[in-house]
């Protein structure tokens, strides 16, 4: 990224790494492994976890001789130009069509279990609407509001998680093998796309302070994400026999509904929904600042606050095309399984390793 962004801290890039995850995991990511695996989920997810955790460190090595360039300034060392303006057209179609996605996953949730009688124009709207505001203030400001609603986030996930531990029947864990071996050791591997906040490994090397950091970040990151699905989809798993027909609304807000809090706190499902909202505004101010960046060094603009609005208007309008929460799922689950995953673990490392392999050849050269 260009010197225009502010430099990051270490707990700062963690969170922007994780916080897609986060999202994902609310919404319907544990249905996603639970639907295809069934009762071997929890085996998948520690199989998909160990080939991320591999691909993390083959990131990290292959970053070493690009302390201070993205995947974007790799791809321009690479092809030059050409393939420099390809990858980032890439990301940038890539975060809006993502990002407007969630919005409309999201907005439907909301949608069915608040607001019936709001328009979903309206929902999607507001989300659209204050991603775009907040990113009239300053890029340290996003980051570090990021900070705070991930980790409450991520305190509120672990408080669900641990009220339902009392309901949690271990038996549920058979037949261990689940849908067959097949499907948990060989078709599951395509479960990998669950790793997408990873992506943000190839963004954040220009943005951190402490260059050094990148390979304790990257780490951290994963493993993090690798809990979270775990814990979260065996709980699901563990604790309703229903598990794996969940289909409309999110799985996170099922456990909730599904399990006492005690008489001190009677709906303890609108406070999680209300941090829910918030850290799904974190998340598109984010992306969105991302997406302004890519744009700027497209296009070679100065001031974002002119890529804003278009910007803005093209992810509310890509946000209302699917007819219907299932429709955007199935939309979103496509992008993330035969797009997100390749580019992740496939594209994007092959370009890192021919720019390794041309430094070492430019090195080798002018000895």
């Amino acid at each position: 990224m260009n010197n225009t962004i502010t430099k990051i801290t270490s707990i700062e890039a963690v969170c922007f790494v994780i916080v897609a995850t986060i999202n994902r995991i609310i919404l319907n990511m544990p249905q996603i492994f639970l639907g295809s695996c069934g009762s071997s989920s929890l085996l998948n997810i520690i199989l998909v976890s160990i080939i991320a955790i591999i691909f993390t460190l083959i990131i990290v090595k292959l970053f070493k001789k690009f302390s201070t360039f993205d995947i974007i300034d790799v791809s321009e060392f690479v092809g030059g130009k050409p393939l420099k303006i390809a990858v980032n057209i890439v990301l940038i179609v890539y975060f809006i069509t993502i990002s407007s996605l969630l919005i409309r996953n999201f907005s439907e949730v909301i949608h069915s279990i608040y607001y019936r009688t709001t328009s979903i124009y309206f929902l999607v709207g507001i989300f659209v609407f204050t991603a775009a505001i907040c990113n009239f203030s300053r890029d340290s400001s996003i980051f570090k509001a990021n900070v705070i609603i991930t980790l409450i986030m991520l305190l509120s996930l672990l408080i669900i998680l641990l009220s339902v531990l009392p309901n949690i029947v271990w038996q549920r864990i058979f037949p261990i093998f689940g849908n067959g071996t097949y499907q948990t050791f060989f078709s599951g591997l395509g479960n990998i796309y669950s790793f997408n906040g990873l992506i943000g490994l190839y963004l954040l090397m220009p943005l951190l302070s402490e260059k050094k950091d990148f390979k304790k970040i990257s780490i951290i990151s994963v493993v993090i994400i690798s809990i979270l699905l775990f814990s979260a989809t065996a709980c699901l798993l563990l604790s309703l026999s229903f598990s794996t027909s969940i289909k409309d609304v999110s799985s996170i807000y099922t456990l909730i509904t599904n399990n006492e809090f005690g008489t001190f706190l009677q709906h303890p499902e609108s406070l999680f929904v209300f941090t829910w909202i918030m850290s799904i505004i974190t998340y598109l101010n984010v992306v969105v600042l991302f997406i302004v960046k890519f744009s700027q060094k497209l296009f070679k603009f100065k001031n974002k606050k002119l890529l804003l609005i278009p910007i803005s208007i093209i992810i509310f309008i890509i946000a209302l095309i699917p007819k219907n929460i299932l429709q955007a799922r199935e939309t979103e689950e496509i992008i993330y399984k035969y797009i997100t995953a390749p580019l992740v673990f496939i594209i994007f490392p092959i370009i890192l390793a021919i720019g390794n392999f041309k430094k070492t050849r430019n090195t080798e050269t002018s000895i």
